[in-house]
């Protein structure tokens, strides 16, 4: 345990570190990390009148993704606003979800079950301090597809119809404290424990390819713990110029971040890993500012002895597929240590309207995304093929705005990969 001690020293040091930094600056009166990200108080005044009030929103939800099935839900958010103050005193937020899907065969399988809530300060202990704490539980029905950018999904015959699932079950809390250090740049530190349950059945591609693959494929994939958890240090800079935080229309919002797992000889804590996450936004006002065009670029590298289902992962998403990544290709469509990929947006607000005297906003989006894989940090070309690879997503969307501090989109796209098409439904915008 001598080298998870020394990564909690490490970590306490940073965070000390950050304290000190933050108790020695004083906040931004509007918002405590970037002075450019404002409301209109005229505006807020007029709509709300002056002071604080706090502001409720719950959604049910009936509906689901392509790679999830269908299901029923719910997203809420309780937020304290503050008219000046931007985004808001504190945010309370919350969702939950559980998904049905037919199976091959006959019978009904339950691919998904998430809940969560994360409880956002953006002036904790009335300093410029960010702080999140998440707690979460998922149960998850997987896919694997082969490693590399050259993997298929032609299933072979014979096999059953989970012959591309596993099961993956992962209850676990993160907490992550955001500083400011000048005006637009901030730092910040997090920790995460995540309790993993993985169930690889016999005859499935995963199974096969763990036992069966090819060198190269049994290095990466590594050793498939069914039962094991993950203590993980996040530290990352960010560079923030957006005009709001919940949708922006201008500036941009780039961030580094590093994820480092350590292990321990005679412990539970097996996989001993780093990943590195680049990604750059950025946000153009066209028209009037009715629309936005916005641009996000991630390239994201995992590096040591890597649990196989982060291969697919990127910021504890999924990147080439799925709601958060390239949308339109299958969430885990794609797996590799190395990826890359952009997603280009333009946005558009149609309307406003009143729902039980709230201000509601409409709006939609079309939108193009795209990227790739690579199996490892070196050159693969069995598992990656040659030439550019690109794996893309064309779509459009709709989104729904309540007050400042909840958005409901909707987005559909069209892929090569897809089957056949990508529908998604989340809350927040995609960047």
């Amino acid at each position: 345990m001598a080298l998870v001690a020394r990564a909690l020293r490490l970590a306490c040091g940073l965070l000390a570190a950050v304290l000190v930094a933050a108790f020695t600056r004083p906040a931004v009166a509007a918002d405590p990390l970037n002075s450019t990200n404002k409301i209109s108080s005229e505006k807020e005044e007029k709509d709300h009148g002056p002071g604080a009030r706090t502001e409720f929103n719950l959604v049910p939800v009936a509906g689901g993704d392509t790679d999830i099935g269908v299901g029923a839900g719910y997203f809420a958010g309780l937020a304290r606003l503050q008219k000046g103050v931007e985004p808001y005193l504190w945010n309370l937020e919350s969702a939950g979800f559980v998904t049905f899907k037919p199976r091959d065969g006959g019978g009904v399988l339950l691919p998904y079950q998430n809940v969560f809530v994360r409880l956002t300060i953006p002036r904790f202990m009335g300093r410029a301090m960010r702080l999140e704490l998440v707690p979460e539980y998922s149960w998850e029905t997987l896919s694997y597809y082969g490693l590399g950018n050259a993997s298929t999904m032609t299933q072979p015959g014979g096999t059953k119809f989970d012959y591309f699932q596993y099961v993956r079950v992962h209850p676990g809390v993160a907490a992550t404290l955001r500083t400011r250090v000048v005006d637009h740049v901030a730092v910040n530190t997090g920790v995460a424990f995540t309790q993993n349950f993985v169930e690889i059945r016999n005859g499935t591609r995963l199974d096969v390819d763990l036992k069966n693959g090819d060198a190269e494929t049994k290095r990466l994939l590594g050793d498939a713990r069914s039962d094991h958890p993950v203590l993980s240090f996040k530290y990352g800079a960010q560079f923030d110029t957006r005009d709001n935080e919940i949708s922006p229309s201008k500036g941009t919002f780039d961030d580094v971040a590093l994820k480092v797992a350590p292990a321990a000889e005679n412990s539970k804590f097996v996989y001993r890993f780093a990943q590195t996450t680049v990604t750059l936004r950025g946000y153009v006002p066209l028209v009037h500012d009715r629309l936005t065009l916005a641009a996000r670029i991630v390239g994201d590298a995992f590096f040591g002895d890597v649990p196989f289902y982060e291969l697919s992962r990127f910021a504890d998403t999924y990147a080439i597929g799925g709601v958060n990544g390239v949308r339109g290709v299958p969430a885990q469509r794609y797996s590799g240590r190395v990826k890359a990929f952009g997603n280009v947006e333009l946005r558009g607000d149609i309307t406003t309207f009143k729902v039980f005297g709230k201000e509601v906003g409409a709006g939609a989006a079309i939108f193009f995304d795209g990227g790739r894989v690579w199996a490892d940090t070196k050159p693969e070309p069995t598992l990656d093929g040659s030439g550019v690879g690109l794996k893309y997503g064309i779509g459009t969307g709709a989104r729904l705005k309540s007050g400042n501090a909840f958005v409901l989109r909707l987005d559909v796209a069209w892929s090569p990969d897809a089957t056949p098409i990508g529908a998604y439904l989340a809350t927040g915008e995609l960047f």
